[in-house]
């Protein structure tokens, strides 16, 4: 056995000799797993050639009678030392090729994954508050902790509300959108007693909308050609795949001002004015919202019967401080680092449906100068693999 043991030795180093394709270091621990191997199949020898009923030399064990069931004949020492020793070159091989290639053969193989890259991951403790930075080093982005208080209107209206004002509301968003040509938006104000007694009581605020005519772009380039005629605001799209799935369509939306800013209100009051002193008593007037930026795109990535379907949001940094990111309660967050880019990923907490507690991912766009910000679908939370799959998207495109 020791002569054996010691030929596979020398059949090993040899197979490794070879300088022209690289020294294979065969090491220690190998060898002793080789030596345990033959260890193992010399007691498993022993065992068979042992007559029924008779002790094993060194176990001290009375070995069962078996008559019914032979034992398979053993392939020759040389044909399994030659197996053997194929296998441990092999690996010795992978080795050297770096454990990457041992991944890239595992997900991009029979499975058809793409290789991901391995995230640093740090996690958001008080002592260290995460934070986005541009690459200034200036931060853009910080978390902030908040205790959440739900709005409660002074009239809680039935489901039946609900459906009246949305049905009312579709009626003029359908006239609204009558005027306007594909990819347009219009801002529109509606004067209807009824609509706005729905409004107050369900607490949705004034009865100014804003509407567009979508336009679905049906692959990648339709859709970068639709953002680059944005100019000056452009801005980066995520990459044409992510993961195994290819982009199938996209829609993109003209940013609007909310009721906060000072456009809202002079477009109100314009609009309002309008409606009051229309000969006709006509509820509604429209005006078109001028293309200033895009806000949001829905991006549906599509292979076979898996479709992933994303919401994107862009918000130019503020220039007179960080731009607050509130986490609900119940909510952590986590910093995704790879070579020089970083993004936030807080996970969603709760129930699906509930829309304060949505997964989201956060990380500066360079080429539009603010943040970029993909959240969970309306009708589903994503998976933290999906996840993933679009973040790794995002830093190697």
């Amino acid at each position: 056995m020791d002569e054996r043991i010691a030929a596979e030795e020398k059949r090993i180093r040899r197979m490794g000799a070879g300088r022209a394709s690289g020294s294979i270091d065969v090491k220690a621990a190998v060898m002793e797993r080789v030596r345990a191997i033959h260890a193992e199949q010399a007691a498993s020898e022993d065992a068979a050639s042992a007559s029924p009923g008779q002790t094993v030399a060194g176990t001290g064990t009375q070995m069962p009678v078996m008559t019914r069931q032979q034992m398979p004949k053993q392939r020759p020492a040389l044909q399994r030392g030659r197996r053997l020793a194929a296998g441990l070159c092999a690996v010795a091989l992978l080795g050297v090729a770096g454990f990457g290639v041992v991944r890239n053969v595992l997900d991009q193989g029979t499975a058809g994954k793409v290789l991901h890259p391995d995230f640093a991951v740090t996690r958001q403790t008080e002592a260290k508050p995460l934070a986005l930075k541009d690459r200034s080093g200036r931060i853009v982005a910080q978390l902030k902790y908040t205790v959440s208080k739900g709005y409660t209107p002074s009239y809680i209206g039935s489901s039946s509300a609900r459906e009246r004002f949305f049905k009312l509301k579709e009626q003029y968003e359908r006239q609204a959108q009558a005027g306007l040509q594909p990819g347009e938006t219009a801002a529109y104000y509606v004067n209807d007693s009824e609509l706005i007694a729905l409004m107050n009581g369900l607490g949705y605020g004034a009865p100014l909308f804003f509407t567009s005519r979508e336009v679905t772009y049906t692959n990648y380039k339709q859709l970068s050609a639709a953002r680059e005629q944005t100019g000056k605001w452009s801005f980066a799209l995520p990459p044409e795949r992510i993961g195994g799935l290819r982009l199938a369509e996209g829609r993109l939306f003209t940013k609007t001002p909310s009721g906060y800013e000072p456009e809202y209100r002079q477009i109100l009051k314009e609009l309002k004015a309008e409606v009051e002193g229309d000969p006709d008593g006509n509820p509604l007037a429209v005006t078109i919202w001028p293309l200033k930026s895009i806000a949001k795109a829905e991006m549906v990535y599509q292979e076979g019967s898996q479709q992933l379907k994303l919401n994107l949001f862009w918000d130019i940094a503020e220039t007179t401080g960080p731009v607050q990111i509130i986490l609900n309660p119940g909510q952590n967050a986590e910093m995704w680092s790879y070579e020089d880019k970083e993004l936030l990923f807080i996970p969603g907490t709760g129930e699906e449906n509930n829309g304060g507690s949505v997964s989201r991912l956060y990380w500066y766009d360079s080429a539009y100068g603010g943040l970029a910000l993909i959240t969970d679908p309306p009708d589903q939370r994503l998976t933290r693999e999906q996840w993933e799959n679009i973040a790794a998207g995002m830093v190697q495109q």
